[in-house]
């Protein structure tokens, strides 16, 4: 973490209020911050991950609207899983802005290398 931030604030701070607005403050912070490669590792982690899961729940959410019209049955199936989505990446977004406050650089599996590499801030590799 470098005190030199584009933002002005604290790095954990930013780092957090990247995750508080799940994939659209993310972007905001991911192309607002140059220099800091903390809050643009976190930045970058949370428009990957959380544009991802607000895809999947949104894509249930779809998937379940449009059983109503040729598989009414499916639609409680479609539902819960738009239901369960959220529930996890609820739960996701909370472990993360939990660590980014403590100031730990955690990688969420799989989406870490690509936030990494989205950041410009390392290769990858764990």
């Amino acid at each position: 973490m470098s005190a030199d931030s584009t933002t002005g604030l604290q790095p954990r701070v930013a780092a957090m209020l990247a995750y508080g607005g799940w994939w659209v403050t993310g972007a905001l912070f991911w192309w607002i911050e140059r220099r800091d490669t903390y809050v643009r590792f976190h930045a970058a982690q949370a428009l990957v991950a959380f544009g991802t899961a607000a895809a999947v729940i949104a894509g249930f959410g779809v998937l379940a609207v449009a059983s109503l019209g040729t598989l009414p049955s499916a639609f409680s199936m479609f539902a819960w899983a738009a239901g369960a989505a959220w529930l996890g990446a609820v739960l996701l977004w909370v472990v993360a802005m939990w660590n980014a406050g403590r100031g730990v650089r955690w990688r969420i599996p799989i989406i870490g290398a690509l936030a990494e590499r989205l950041a410009g801030t390392g290769t990858g590799a764990p």
